[in-house]
């Protein structure tokens, strides 16, 4: 069986090493496989051993590209999951990753579906449907992304939220007939996820009595 005789720090990549086997190189891996392995100078490796250590630097490639992308912004496992698979990692050894970093809590789909919701109730102005609409997206499971919908927006006021909206809007619509800023506005107010029974108030409000909505 062969022997490592040397396992030497990569010069431009400090965290990976270079393993040669009686004498030649071998394979290169992450210093983390060499640790887990308990790789050395001296040791003998067969080849099914080979095989598993060259295994799991696989998997701890596909383990850092992940932690390369969360750290960039927030995931949902099903979004993270489907970039991985762009590298050709296969589907088993990314389940087994996603795993991992669920454990650790760098993947969590339900802080994910809070931290969207909370960013499109503040930030985006988008009612309750277009949330849920933009979690579905994002692959998040349904009953996770209602039940963090549901948290976030306990605390924001829809009415208000569409009030806003429509105020900013209406200097755009000054200029228009009547039934159509109505409608124009009507349409803004259902494509950022506001229900008619929010809407209808909020309308009469901004530019007077309105009728149900038509579609253009």
């Amino acid at each position: 069986m062969p022997t490592i005789t040397q396992i030497a720090e990569q010069k431009r990549r400090k965290n990976r090493r270079n393993v040669h086997l009686d004498g030649k190189f071998a394979f290169a891996c992450n210093l983390n496989v060499v640790a887990k392995f308990r790789l050395r100078e001296g040791l003998t490796l067969a080849p099914d051993q080979i095989a598993e250590i060259q295994q799991g630097e696989v998997r701890q490639e596909c383990f850092d590209r992940g932690i390369g992308f969360l750290s960039r912004r927030l995931h949902s496992r099903s979004e993270l999951s489907k970039k991985l698979a762009r590298y050709e990692y296969g589907q088993s050894l990314i389940d087994q990753v996603l795993d991992q970093l669920a454990e650790m809590n760098y993947l969590n789909d339900k802080a994910f579906a809070e931290t969207r919701a909370e960013l499109a109730a503040k930030y985006k102005h988008h009612g309750r449907n277009r949330a849920m609409i933009e979690l579905a997206k994002k692959g998040v499971e349904r009953e996770t992304a209602r039940q963090a919908v549901a948290h976030v927006y306990e605390a924001h006021d829809s009415s208000a939220m569409a009030r806003d909206l429509a105020r900013k809007k209406v200097r755009s619509l000054a200029r228009l007939e009547p039934h159509v800023a109505k409608r124009r506005l009507i349409g803004l107010l259902l494509r950022r996820g506001y229900d008619y029974d929010t809407i209808k108030p909020v309308v009469e409000e901004v530019l007077g009595g309105i009728d149900k909505p038509t579609a253009d």
